[in-house]
């Protein structure tokens, strides 16, 4: 099962075969996390994939870059590291099991490839509010916990 990353805009772009996995705390109201449903298109919404959710001990952390002394249009010195929130959060996805977390994703994504009948192989999007082009965002931290493990986390697109 491949896994990917995106975020919230995209999922009206997604096929049925993609399980969306929101790590966000709160996610839009359109989404209705913790409450899953189908679209008209039968992708599952509302999903959330727990052990990524920021944590108690990521609350208060994030005030926004300029707080951060990070410049999101300076590419060249930005560096998510310097964000307490963010280096707090990697801090918490090193407490998870990678394996653990790849079989809750395989099991996930059998369980409802069964129930929909879809042929294709089921692909897990993990989903955040930021754009690909905002550095400012939980995007660093997932992407390097997976590459730490061996795994390359893409960027879902469409097509």
């Amino acid at each position: 099962m491949k896994i990917y990353i995106s975020y919230f805009y995209q999922l009206r772009f997604f096929p049925p075969n993609a399980i969306p996995l929101s790590t966000a705390v709160w996610g839009p109201k359109w989404f209705k996390q913790g409450t899953p449903w189908k679209d008209k298109r039968g992708v599952w919404n509302g999903l959330r994939a727990e052990p990524f959710v920021p944590g108690q001990q990521c609350d208060g952390l994030c005030h926004g870059p300029e707080y951060c002394g990070l410049k999101l249009n300076d590419v060249e010195t930005f560096s998510p590291t310097k964000c307490s929130f963010l280096r707090r959060y990697l801090v918490q996805l090193n407490t998870l099991n990678f394996d653990e977390i790849m079989a809750r994703f395989e099991k996930l994504g059998k369980t409802i490839q069964n129930k929909e009948g879809f042929l294709e192989e089921p692909i897990a999007i993990l989903l955040v509010h930021e754009a690909p082009d905002n550095p400012c965002s939980e995007r660093w931290p997932l992407i390097k916990w997976f590459a730490d493990h061996g795994y390359e986390l893409e960027e879902w697109h469409n097509g």
